[in-house]
């Protein structure tokens, strides 16, 4: 079985991306861990060991999300479940201006777009 969360937020692109939404989004319910709980390797293997599974490898795989333009950009991130629940509470258009804010510093030369991004990935046996 693989688990594949968020990388170390520090110095990757995409935490950028993430953060925009937090202020955008109803209060999280107590005690959430927030998105990259996770990313820290001895909390993701506990979180294995503790569904019964026995932990064997963890790596990281880092990407590069590129997207032809800043529009297909902003769309591609709002498709996602967290996006659509910041749109439902603070307006689709504030969430497609935080996003296309976030973006500017990854926008290239040729209008491209290029974000980094890390995963961690874990591997188990049950």
């Amino acid at each position: 079985m693989a688990i594949v969360t968020w990388g170390n937020p520090e110095g990757m692109d995409a935490a950028s991306l993430v953060a925009v939404l937090k202020p955008l989004l109803p209060p999280p319910p107590p005690g959430a861990p927030g998105p990259f709980a996770l990313s820290d390797e001895s909390t993701l293997r506990e979180f294995a060991s503790s569904a019964g599974l026995t932990p064997t490898d963890v790596f990281d795989v880092d990407g590069v999300w590129i997207y032809p333009d800043l529009d297909t950009a902003v769309r591609g991130m709002c498709s996602a479940g967290v996006a659509v629940k910041a749109m439902e509470h603070s307006g689709d258009e504030v969430v497609r201006s935080a996003y296309a804010a976030a973006f500017a510093p990854f926008l290239q030369s040729d209008g491209t777009v290029r974000v980094g991004a890390s995963f961690r990935c874990l591997i188990a046996q049950p």
